[in-house]
């Protein structure tokens, strides 16, 4: 893929498919993989508002769903509309596109995964991630040497062998991540897990500034602008980085460290996940599980490793597919 020198102008859904959106957001029960169920079917959201009846789901799943569309109110649009509204005005003030299923743009992996989340806001150009390979890099926000060294390593290797480097905009490993592929020359995404306002950590905003600044950056969320960050989105955040990527590197975690998380989210995604090796500290004790779970792919690299091993798993990765590897297509 070429980048381009000159800025693409941001996607934008129109004003009543947003508001359909946020509308259908709000009823219970209505998450991620039933929206891309009804945009597999060739169903556009305001014709789920407007007519809940063309629902694509059968039974009391259907008539729940319908029932509780039906029951929204006029408060109900006004205050989607107004929400809507107000998205797509700080979305063009930010110079932001807002990507929606069935757009060009629109991440192939992220749709595919468990996690097709109907709504991605973004800061940068999308078309980094297009016909290019990823990896997420993740770990504790207190990545130490010779863990730190060595996943600046990595990232700097998936750079330049053309991989997507994304993660999560935390201190520690997700900023050595970010950072070494910039520095690479390479592209990376910063998954956020608040509004593209919001500079989260605000230990980051140099980083924040640079990336900004860097072309082959991308910063997205699947969080509106004005939203501030909070457990539950920043576990939220985890979910979206493994969708991402076709696998997963865990740099160092302790078992109930955060970067757990997305290890987690890669055995439900169904995603190979590496990490490195255990060094017998209450640091890294997520290490040794991840090393030690076939159902991931028990891959653990030793801190000295070189480029070739590093571009040995990444060619796997690239080669990969979830029916080759876990025997089943979308999770």
């Amino acid at each position: 893929m070429k980048l381009t020198d000159q800025p693409k102008r941001p996607a934008q859904p129109t004003l009543e498919r947003l508001t359909a959106l946020f509308m259908l957001q709000s009823v219970p029960g209505f998450g991620p993989i039933k929206f891309r169920v009804i945009h597999d079917a060739g169903i556009e959201p305001q014709i789920v508002i407007e007519n809940p009846e063309r629902l694509p789901f059968k039974g009391r799943t259907g008539e729940k769903l319908s029932r509780e569309i039906r029951g929204l109110t006029e408060n109900d649009v006004n205050r989607c509309q107004a929400r809507a509204a107000d998205q797509l005005e700080r979305a063009s003030h930010h110079s932001a596109s807002i990507l929606t299923h069935g757009d060009t743009d629109y991440p192939n992996r992220v749709y595919e995964s468990n996690n097709p989340v109907p709504v991605l806001y973004v800061r940068g150009d999308p078309t980094i991630w297009t016909d290019r390979d990823s990896v997420a890099i993740v770990g504790s926000r207190n990545t130490r040497d010779p863990y730190a060294s060595a996943a600046r390593t990595f990232a700097e290797v998936a750079a330049r062998h053309g991989s997507v480097v994304v993660s999560g905009f935390a201190t520690g490993a997700d900023s050595i991540g970010h950072v070494a592929a910039m520095q690479a020359g390479g592209c990376t995404v910063c998954v956020m897990p608040c509004g593209l306002d919001q500079i989260f950590p605000p230990e980051n905003k140099k980083i924040w500034d640079e990336l900004l600044a860097y072309p082959r950056a991308v910063f997205v969320s699947e969080f509106g602008f004005g939203q501030r960050a909070s457990s539950l989105s920043l576990r939220k955040r985890n979910k979206l980085i493994v969708a991402f990527a076709q696998g997963v590197l865990v740099v160092q975690s302790s078992l109930n460290g955060g970067a757990m998380n997305a290890y987690r989210f890669g055995r439900e995604q169904r995603k190979p996940v590496a990490t490195f090796i255990t060094d017998d500290s209450e640091d890294t004790t997520g290490n040794d599980v991840i090393a030690k779970d076939n159902r991931t792919g028990a891959f653990a690299f030793d801190t000295t490793c070189i480029y070739p091993d590093y571009v040995a798993w990444l060619r796997e990765l690239s080669s990969w597919t979830q029916t080759e590897w876990f025997g089943n297509s979308r999770p």
